[in-house]
């Protein structure tokens, strides 16, 4: 084979164990950033968040009044490995990264949920979850 085939052959290679890993790591991370940038940006604010529901919450990134937005969808969850850290959990509602508060991850279903959630900067904090509310 000449030598210039076998740097085509290289680079072919080396081009595909990249979207490999692209496919395998970075792509279910970056689909559900995006889903939450369009949530963000397209989505139509139900209400606002109540005093009561962001004593609950205790964190500063969701302080009372921020704007609640609907989520239907089923729910996934992936694992995300980087080699010099420790695996990161993400579990998605409709294709966004959401977190549930203590309380709410029970009432998950198998199929479609509707959860009622405040946006923060890279998940989004379900507030409410197929008709259960926040426990205070």
């Amino acid at each position: 084979m000449p030598e210039a085939a076998v740097w085509v052959v290289a680079a072919v290679a080396v081009y595909a164990i990249g979207v490999a890993i692209y496919a395998t790591f970075y792509w279910p991370w970056s689909r559900a950033q995006r889903a939450l940038r369009r949530l963000r940006k397209q989505g139509v604010p139900l209400r606002r968040l109540r005093e009561s529901e962001a004593r609950i919450l205790r964190l500063i990134e969701f302080p009372a009044g921020l704007p609640v937005y609907l989520l239907e969808g089923n729910c996934a969850a992936f694992v995300i490995r980087l080699q010099f850290s420790p695996p990161e959990h993400v579990q998605t509602l409709a294709g966004v990264p959401v977190k549930y508060p203590p309380g709410l991850a029970g009432a998950v279903r198998g199929g479609s949920n509707t959860a009622e959630v405040v946006l923060g900067r890279d998940h989004a904090m379900i507030v409410r979850l197929n008709g259960v509310k926040l426990a205070s």
